[in-house]
């Protein structure tokens, strides 16, 4: 059984689709819902310490992460050598948001794409045109920027259960895809 670490945002590991995604992709895959400090008022070193303690650094771990848990999760390539990394990023970012100015330490100083991108083996993004938080434009500069295959959705939001996304049945077909 491959094993997949999913790093949430600003809610918690058993909010949104989260739990269902864990139990929708038994046998296949286990999926380990790491948890994070402080989840409503994040600190980018303790995620980071977090992230290091739950994920372990190797080649081809797969990643499944949410929101302010994208650039976690990409910080976390970033600093580690890791090839063939997997990632499943649903509405990422990597710049401030500016209704939420309390979150730039997480995207300031900027990611370095040219430490990230070659760890990377597979990756897709998934965003909504109608997301309110993270701008479906940011998860496009993502994409690009990592060579990942990129889905937008017309509708979505940003993917939380208040938007009725308590299943993701998109997230289990790329996770499983991305794992092959």
């Amino acid at each position: 059984m491959k094993k997949a670490y999913l790093i949430h945002g600003t809610s918690t590991r058993d909010d949104d689709w989260f739990p269902w995604l864990e139990q929708a992709a038994k046998p296949n895959i286990a999926v380990d819902r790491i948890m994070l400090p402080n989840p409503f008022a994040p600190d980018p070193q303790e995620w980071a310490d977090a992230i290091d303690q739950q994920v372990p650094a190797q080649d081809g771990v797969i990643l499944i992460a949410h929101s302010l848990g994208c650039i976690s999760t990409l910080r976390f390539v970033e600093r580690h050598d890791l090839h063939d990394a997997r990632l499943l990023l649903v509405g990422a970012f990597d710049e401030p948001l500016p209704m939420y100015p309390q979150l730039n330490g997480f995207v300031q100083p900027r990611l370095d794409y040219q430490k990230v991108t070659p760890k990377v083996g597979q990756a897709t993004i998934i965003t909504a045109k109608d997301d309110p938080i993270a701008p479906y434009k940011g998860s496009v500069e993502v994409a690009h920027q990592l060579g990942a295959k990129l889905i937008v959705q017309a509708t979505g939001g940003h993917f939380l259960g208040a938007d009725g996304y308590t299943q993701f049945p998109l997230a289990l077909k790329e996770l499983s895809r991305i794992t092959k």
